[in-house]
């Protein structure tokens, strides 16, 4: 079974997923969040491809700091698979607390936080991403007179529409977006002197008609200048056949307010996509 990438999930407390994403980075949230009073603006676009299923998905999100280490934030994503529709769209409200650093010898530092959101779909998909008028569904009208077989059918029928995509799309573990659910990421940063940084996430999914899924993100990044860095970032479930992705990225800096991401993933696992790319534009007001 195929899943697809979640990158846009979480951009804006960043990072969901997309849904769950970084200031900077693309799929791990960090703690360099606005300062209060201060307003950021990030602009993601993702692409993806799994066998014969490619995705792309846009999102444009906004974050607002708040006093006491709290961030404030939110996102709209449109998303299509592979036809000409825009059709699947999603708008996800954020709040991050980050605790105060601490610091020790030359400009290193440990940060911790949380981050909780609830991704609302708002068209296209809903919250129990089905799609059932694109599926072969069993025909269960000649078991009506046998009530125990025809309620067993019906429940194959929903349980395939809920949670299959053709012969082999399915949405499970932590990698979901277009569909109604809660998240929530505990967050660490440590910052090694002037030039390298490694954020790490764990990840809890609360689906509104699932049970709950877990995972993680990890990145490291190293800044070779004023104005560029690259790094490594890796995500997946807590299960050796989930979805599991590793990503190259390079981040430019042209000015003190804007940074810009690049980032292309492996999948590492049958169930993760093929490839994907993915692009972040943060501004910082």
């Amino acid at each position: 079974m195929k899943t697809r990438l979640v990158s846009l999930v979480s951009l804006v407390l960043a990072s969901n997923a997309f849904a769950h994403h970084g200031q900077d980075f693309l799929v791990t949230l960090d703690t360099a969040t606005p300062h209060a009073g201060q307003i950021y603006s990030t602009t993601g676009f993702d692409y993806s491809k799994h066998g014969g299923e490619e995705e792309t998905a846009i999102l444009q999100a906004f974050s607002i700091g708040l006093p006491a280490g709290f961030t404030l934030g939110a996102s709209y994503q449109i998303s299509n698979e592979g036809d000409s529709e825009w059709a699947a769209q999603s708008f996800t409200p954020t709040l991050q607390w980050n605790a105060p650093s601490y610091t020790w010898g030359q400009h290193s530092s440990l940060s911790l936080g949380i981050a909780i959101g609830w991704e609302i779909p708002t068209e296209g998909e809903d919250s129990d991403h089905s799609h059932s008028d694109s599926l072969e569904l069993t025909d269960c009208s000649s078991l009506i007179g046998i009530p125990a077989l025809y309620q067993a059918c019906q429940l194959a029928n929903e349980q395939r529409a809920n949670h299959t995509h053709g012969d082999e799309h399915s949405h499970d573990g932590i990698h979901r977006h277009g569909e109604s659910h809660g998240f929530v990421r505990l967050i660490a940063q440590l910052e090694l002197g002037h030039h390298d940084q490694i954020a790490a996430n764990l990840i809890a999914v609360f689906p509104e008609d699932d049970s709950p899924a877990y995972g993680y993100a990890i990145a490291y990044r190293h800044r070779f200048s004023d104005f560029l860095a690259a790094g490594i970032e890796a995500t997946g479930d807590f299960d050796r056949h989930g979805e599991h992705l590793l990503y190259l990225t390079t981040t430019l800096y042209p000015n003190e307010k804007a940074s810009i991401t690049f980032g292309a993933a492996a999948g590492l696992t049958e169930a993760a996509s093929d490839f994907a790319l993915q692009t972040l534009f943060t501004w910082r007001f």
